[in-house]
C-alpha cells in the first residue's frame, strides 16, 4: 500500500502543478489575444468553437478514460486496441453530425454571417478534434501502465507551443483571429499525437512493452479475435458513457443553452468566458484533481497489475495481482475456520 500511496502522491503532485501553469499560461494568452481582438470573437470562439471540439472528445473518449480494464493475456490487450480503434471510428461520426448542427446554426443566425473565417474555424477545430483522437490508443496503454506523467508532460508541451503559437498569431493579425484560433487547435493535436509516436517509436522494444504494453506498431492495427472485443468492457463502456452525458451536461448545460437558444450575444458571451477563466479556476483545479486521485487509486487498489514478458514464446502479457478484497475475504474465510465457540461454565 504504501507503493501504492507514493505513485498516487508524485503523480497527484505533478497533476496539480501542470494544471496550475496551464491555467496560468492560458490566462496570459487570453490576457494577451483580450487586447487585440474583439468580445464577439472570444464569445464565438471560447464557448461556440471551443465547445465542438470539448464535446467530440467527452463523447467519445471519456468513457474509455475511466474505464481501465484488467489486461490478463495478449487477447485481452488486443480486445482492448480493438475496442479503441471502434471507439474513434465512433468519433467520426460525432464529428459530421456535430458539423452540420454547427453549419445549421450558422443557417440560422445572422450575426454569425457576419463574421469572416467561421466555417474554416468549424472545420479545423473538427479536424483538430479527430487528430488528437489518434493519439488515445498510446494515451490508454499508458494509463494501463500507469506512466501517467507521459500524459502529463506531453500535454503541457502541447498547450505551450500550440497556444502560444495561436496567441502571436492572433496579436499580429487580428482580422484573421476566428482563422487563426482554429490553427492554433490543430497545432496542439498535432504535437500531441506526434510526441506520442515519435516517443514510442525512440525507445527500445524492453522500453515500450513497459510504458506501452506493446513493443511495435503493427501491435497498434486491428486484430481478428474472437470475439472481436471484450463484451464486458463494452457493457462498463457504454455505462460510463450514460453517466457522461449527464456529467456533460450539468458542467456545461449552460454553454449548449446559449448556443442553440441564442440567449446571450457573442460579446455577453466573451465576457462570461473571462469570468469563468478567473472564478472557476480553483474550484476545477481542487475537483478534478480529486477525481483523478480518486481513479488512480482505485486502479491501484482493485486492478493492480504487473508486466510479465514470456521470452520463449516471444510475447508479453499483463498478469493481475491479489485484490484487496479477495485478500480481505480469504482472511474473513479463514478466520472463520478457525473460530471455536466458548464452551460453557464448568465443561
Amino acid at each position: 500500500m504504501s507503493f501504492i500511496s507514493s505513485i498516487i502522491q508524485n503523480e497527484t503532485i505533478k497533476n496539480l502543478i501542470s494544471k496550475i501553469l496551464f491555467h496560468l499560461i492560458n490566462l496570459i494568452f487570453n490576457g494577451l489575444i483580450l487586447r487585440s481582438i474583439n468580445l464577439n470573437i472570444i464569445g464565438l470562439a471560447n464557448i461556440h468553437l471551443e465547445l465542438i471540439y470539448t464535446t467530440i472528445l467527452f463523447l467519445t473518449r471519456e468513457s474509455l478514460r475511466h474505464n481501465v480494464p484488467k489486461l490478463n493475456n495478449i487477447h485481452s490487450v488486443y480486445h482492448y486496441i480493438n475496442l479503441i480503434w471502434f471507439i474513434i471510428s465512433i468519433g467520426i461520426t460525432f464529428i459530421s453530425f456535430i458539423l452540420i448542427l454547427t453549419l445549421l446554426i450558422r443557417m440560422n443566425s445572422s450575426n454569425i454571417l457576419l463574421i469572416p473565417y467561421y466555417n474554416q474555424a468549424c472545420f479545423m477545430y473538427a479536424c483538430a478534434a479527430f487528430i488528437e483522437l489518434l493519439s488515445e490508443p498510446f494515451y490508454l496503454l499508458i494509463t494501463v501502465t500507469r506512466n501517467y506523467s507521459i500524459n502529463i508532460y506531453i500535454q503541457f508541451i502541447a498547450s505551450i507551443i500550440g497556444f502560444g503559437l495561436q496567441t502571436y498569431l492572433i496579436i499580429n493579425n487580428p482580422e484573421c483571429s476566428l482563422y487563426y484560433y482554429g490553427i492554433g487547435y490543430i497545432i496542439y493535436s498535432l504535437i500531441i499525437t506526434l510526441s506520442y509516436y515519435i516517443y514510442f517509436l525512440k525507445q527500445k522494444k524492453e522500453k515500450r512493452r513497459e510504458l506501452f504494453v506493446i513493443s511495435s506498431l503493427s501491435d497498434l492495427l486491428l486484430k481478428p479475435t474472437s470475439p472481436f472485443v471484450d463484451h464486458k468492457l463494452v457493457n462498463n463502456t457504454l455505462k460510463f458513457f450514460k453517466q457522461g452525458i449527464s456529467i456533460k451536461i450539468l458542467t456545461e448545460g449552460e454553454k449548449y443553452l446559449m448556443i442553440f437558444f441564442n440567449l446571450i450575444s457573442y460579446e455577453e458571451q466573451g465576457i462570461y468566458h473571462i469570468i469563468y477563466l478567473l472564478t472557476n479556476i480553483f474550484p476545477r483545479l481542487i475537483f478534478s484533481t480529486i477525481e483523478q486521485i480518486s481513479f488512480n487509486y482505485f486502479q491501484q487498489t482493485f486492478s493492480r497489475t504487473k508486466l510479465n514478458e514470456n521470452i520463449s514464446q516471444n510475447y508479453f502479457f499483463i498478469q493481475d495481482d491479489q485484490m484487496l478484497l479477495k485478500r480481505r475475504k480469504d482472511d474473513q474465510t479463514i478466520s472463520r475456520n478457525n473460530y471455536q465457540p466458548p464452551t460453557p461454565n464448568g465443561m
